[in-house]
């Protein structure tokens, strides 16, 4: 009798659990990639990957890392972006100018949003 009326609370409860979770997973996602964009950074594409990552459950992410030459230093410019479809989020190609908007962390340049030249 008592497992007849203590188990469906349980089951209610639990549910309410990790609706709030996935709601608070669902702002977090939507927010990944949102950079200040306090500095432009210009330069020659001189390589780049692109990364599909697992963020939460049946969630991803678009990992692009780029590696610009500008004058004479390489810079490693990271670009995260929700992946909401199965398009990559840039098309780029191998010594094209681009210009980043965002800001530094450290040696890394965080890319809120990139445009070709």
């Amino acid at each position: 009798m008592v497992a007849a009326i203590v188990i469906p609370i349980l089951f209610i409860v639990f549910y309410f659990i990790v609706k709030r979770n996935n709601a608070s997973y669902e702002q977090k996602w939507k927010e990944v990639g949102k950079i200040r964009e306090q500095i432009t950074l210009t330069g020659n594409l001189e390589r780049f990957f692109v990364e599909k990552k697992r963020f939460y459950q049946h969630r991803y992410i678009w990992h692009v890392q780029l590696y610009l030459k500008e004058n004479k230093n390489v810079i490693k410019v990271i670009f995260e972006k929700p992946a909401q479809t199965d398009e990559l989020p840039i098309q780029l190609s191998i010594n094209e100018k681009v210009k980043c908007y965002g800001h530094w962390d450290q040696k890394t340049f965080l890319a809120n949003r990139i445009i070709k030249e």
